[in-house]
């Protein structure tokens, strides 16, 4: 009989570890942001954006003619930008970007 108390016990003693093992905690999983750089002057404006992966970063031109947003590799691409146009991208790993139709345009994103 003793023997069976003593594991009722250290399952309850346990118990609250095994569950906190389990992932099971207090703390707020993340949630995704949304950033956005503008495209004005001929700029990435910031230039430079870090984020976390599963943010959604958007591109506004804000610029007086076209634009695109190509990553360096060319992987993925926005279409043509006109201005007042946008396009978003949910990011997964830092990335170097720069416009194809200015070439001398840069960005980078950073995941942190």
């Amino acid at each position: 009989m003793k023997a069976s108390i003593s594991i009722k016990n250290g399952i309850f003693f346990l118990l609250p570890l095994m569950l906190m093992a389990c992932g099971q905690s207090n703390t707020p999983a993340y949630k995704p942001q949304k950033h956005v750089v503008e495209i004005k002057d001929m700029k990435f404006q910031p230039e430079k954006l870090s984020v976390h992966k599963g943010d959604t970063v958007e591109w506004v031109n804000k610029d007086i003619v076209a634009h695109d947003v190509t990553e360096n590799e060319k992987t993925w691409a926005s279409p043509t930008l006109n201005m007042g146009d946008s396009w978003e991208k949910v990011i997964t790993k830092s990335d170097a970007y720069f416009c194809s139709i200015h070439v001398i345009m840069k960005g980078e994103l950073i995941v942190e």
